[in-house]
């Protein structure tokens, strides 16, 4: 794969080792953005009808070895699940040297524990992308292992951009992100799922209350980006005394919303914090 991070970095060749909904997402997205050619990436998965659809839909090379696919690569991008790494890793280890870059976008596995499993000095750098990247609307927190040096942190966040924004924080911090980013998407559509339930519930047209809630969603995480004030100031601007506002804000307070949203990343974090304890 031809890649630029857009920052100086120079080209490289890819291997992505995992054709599930995020391999395929950072694989069309890097496309999309012309970042990479296409004859230039390989992927390799355990199920051949993974490969052959994004081989017929994105033009990449597909191969069932793990070891084929890693051959020549610069950069290594492990979107396994976290349960299958140590089966990828033990698969892989040999055949990855020091002048190798991974990342990883497996939920709760830390760089310590990737490195481990390396050969020393392998560098490594952790990634936790969420699925609204599939449209260039995701946010990616990276943080770089032990031996991961700013070149490789710079081509992490490159790679990354072409799914929308990218962070960087301490690596303690990563099982928050998962909850957070990571998981977040799923609360938020359980959200406007509920607001178009009760705009069907009150009268409204099942397609007009699904659009209404999501440009509703929409428009509300774009005027926090942008106006730059704080979420409980812009609430305060639509709840006016006694109003309609009020009173929904009212009930929500009453059943506990903001105590079940953060409860719900909290326990998130907590599961990411057991899959990264299991020593597998």
């Amino acid at each position: 794969m031809e890649y630029s991070s857009g920052d100086g970095a120079s080209q490289t060749n890819l291997a992505l080792i995992g054709a599930g909904v995020m391999g395929e997402a950072i694989a069309s997205a890097l496309l999309s953005k012309g970042a990479c050619d296409p004859r230039h990436l390989s992927v390799s998965d355990v199920r051949d009808y993974r490969l052959d659809a994004l081989g017929q839909q994105l033009g990449v090379n597909t191969c069932s070895s793990n070891r084929e696919a890693v051959a020549g690569a610069s950069v290594i991008l492990l979107a396994v699940k976290p349960q299958a790494m140590d089966t990828v890793l033990s698969d892989i280890s040999d055949a990855i040297g020091s002048d190798q870059l991974v990342i990883s976008v497996a939920a709760g596995i830390d760089t310590e524990w990737i490195e481990r499993r390396l050969l020393p000095g392998a560098r490594v750098v952790r990634a936790m992308p969420n699925t609204p990247g599939i449209i260039g609307m995701g946010i990616t927190a990276i943080s770089p292992g032990k031996h991961a040096t700013e070149q490789d942190v710079s081509v992490t966040e490159g790679l990354f951009r072409c799914m929308g924004e990218v962070v960087q924080v301490d690596e303690t911090l990563m099982d928050a992100v998962t909850g957070l980013s990571g998981s977040g998407p799923a609360y938020c559509f359980m959200f406007i799922e509920s607001l178009a339930e009760a705009g069907v519930l009150n009268g409204l047209p099942r397609d007009v209350a699904l659009k209404l809630a999501c440009w509703t969603a929409m428009g509300a995480a774009a005027l926090v980006k942008d106006s730059g004030d704080h979420p409980a100031v812009l609430k305060s601007r639509v709840t006016s005394p006694a109003g309609t506002t009020a009173a929904g804000l009212a009930v929500l307070e009453r059943m506990g919303f903001r105590a079940a949203v953060i409860d719900a990343v909290t326990s998130a974090a907590s599961r990411s914090k057991q899959l990264s304890s299991q020593d597998t």
